[in-house]
């Protein structure tokens, strides 16, 4: 990697870090209050599981190819949606990203009270492989959104120059190309590697 390219991602992470850390403090709370509140948001979320299942019930029949791809698609549309909906003031990415980590955390607390299996080990089996990569992208896509909600925000009424404006756009790309990239890894080890790895802990307890 060249210095001109490492200067561009040290200020590109600059300028998205205080809202990397916003998201990832939203995606903890979500995650707790998902495994605290798990049983009382089992009729809440109930709807949302059931679309979850039926995608899943759908990816069984096809090929690895074809379920990567409705995995990464899936988790696609979710991440540019929360960059798009950061117009919005910034309120769609940070609920986005506090919902995912609120399902994650309901997933481990009903799969726990149903198996029994330690919590820390579906953890690192079931989410964490693919998690590595897949976490990051929401929180990043998620930052992101929320970065342009704060500028609309702060735009509203007064004049902060075209300067926040362009580089905002100017970190579009690499923001969509880190998501596109992250994701696309998630979806191949979520799809060929976290199956395998549930298998093996459910098998031993």
């Amino acid at each position: 990697m060249s210095s001109d390219n490492e200067v561009v991602l040290i200020l590109f992470y600059r300028r998205m870090n205080r809202y990397l850390r916003f998201s990832l403090l939203i995606f903890v709370i979500g995650l707790a209050l998902g495994a605290i509140f798990a049983r009382p948001l089992q009729t809440a979320l109930s709807p949302l599981m059931t679309d979850l299942k039926t995608l899943a019930s759908g990816m069984k029949h096809e090929a690895f190819g074809a379920m990567m791809m409705t995995l990464f698609l899936h988790n696609l549309r979710t991440s540019v949606f929360m960059i798009l909906g950061g117009i919005l003031f910034g309120v769609l990415p940070a609920l986005f990203v506090m919902v995912n980590g609120g399902l994650v955390g309901y997933v481990l607390a009903i799969t726990y009270q149903a198996t029994h299996v330690n919590p820390f080990l579906l953890f690192a089996a079931g989410i964490l492989p693919h998690g590595i990569f897949e976490i990051p992208a929401y929180l990043l896509a998620s930052a992101f959104g929320m970065r342009a909600g704060v500028l609309v925000f702060r735009s509203m009424g007064r004049n902060l120059g075209e300067d926040n404006w362009r580089k905002l756009g100017k970190d579009v790309l690499p923001t969509l190309l880190i998501v596109v990239l992250f994701l696309f890894i998630a979806a191949n080890i979520e799809t060929g590697i976290t199956p395998t790895l549930l298998g093996m802990v459910y098998h031993q307890a």
